[in-house]
């Protein structure tokens, strides 16, 4: 049954719980101009947005609290198949418009952005992806209490190739706005989401450095502000921006 709430009411409640978001459009494509680098916590930020496109589905950045298995069974008999005889442990899994599912697992550095690289129909979603929510639009949510490691055979699976990553040279100058709802993240992550927080916030703020937005010095400051209250020291990140 679809949900009473409006989307930008979705919007706020995931903000809340220290999830970074994003608006995307119906094609499922970011609707800002970065994309997932954009997501951001600032409820102000966010409002804004969904007042500018108040249908926008809410994309969501995969890795930091998350990541995500992607089986599109509902287009691929592969997938469906595949998913079928998996024997996958429990874990939140939303169900997809087209009828797949988005499996979600704990944080693990290892899982990338793969693309049928498991089986037809079966993707990973990792660092430098994003998944939409779903459960937003009112579709279901099972098992939601429910977030398990990553089963030893997907990551062997994944692992038989190395993921490739494309450097940019583009320079991307994150806004005031997107700087606060990256703290936002850090602020908010809770016990065995620290560190993959630390990384994505100080990956930001990098991005802020090579700009010229901020200094280092600013950076490591806003950093320190973001980790103070989950005990994360400066070193660990004195080499990450």
């Amino acid at each position: 049954m679809a949900s009473s709430r409006t989307p930008v009411h979705h919007a706020l409640a995931l903000t809340r719980r220290g999830v970074a978001i994003f608006p995307c459009g119906d094609n499922k494509s970011p609707l800002t101009p970065h994309g997932f680098k954009d997501a951001s916590t600032d409820p102000d930020l966010i409002t804004a947005w969904w007042a500018r496109w108040p249908d926008a589905l809410i994309g969501v950045p995969t890795g930091v609290k998350f990541v995500v298995l992607d089986i599109d069974c509902g287009k691929h008999v592969e997938a469906a198949q595949w998913y079928g005889r998996a024997n996958l442990p429990l874990t939140r899994t939303h169900i997809t418009r087209s009828g797949g599912r988005h499996l979600l697992f704990r944080p693990d550095h290892r899982i990338g952005n793969t693309a049928g690289k498991i089986c037809r129909g079966v993707d990973t979603r990792g660092n430098g992806g994003y998944i939409v929510w779903w459960p937003a639009c009112g579709l279901e949510v099972l098992h939601a209490g429910v977030l398990a490691p990553v089963p030893a055979f997907i990551i062997k699976a994944i692992e038989r190739q190395p993921i490739e990553i494309t450097a940019s040279s583009d320079v991307y100058a994150p806004s005031s706005a997107s700087l606060r709802g990256a703290i936002g993240v850090l602020a908010g992550a809770k016990e065995g989401e620290r560190n993959h927080a630390l990384f994505w916030t100080a990956c930001r703020m990098g991005e802020a450095v090579r700009a010229g937005t901020i200094t280092e010095n600013e950076a490591l400051g806003l950093l320190t502000s973001g980790s103070a209250s989950r005990s994360v020291r400066p070193r660990d990140f004195a080499h990450s921006a």
